[in-house]
């Protein structure tokens, strides 16, 4: 038994991003979506 962890279940609709995520929505043709290619 896994003591210390606490799960919960709540609904998605509680779920909120972080407003500092830098997660961007790139498409091909941005320069950092390019870049990003070029070093796979």
């Amino acid at each position: 038994m896994n003591q210390g962890m606490i799960v919960q279940k709540i609904p998605v609709s509680e779920i909120n991003p972080a407003k500092y995520n830098p997660r961007k929505d790139l498409k091909p043709g941005d320069p950092e979506y390019e870049k990003l290619k070029k070093s796979i």
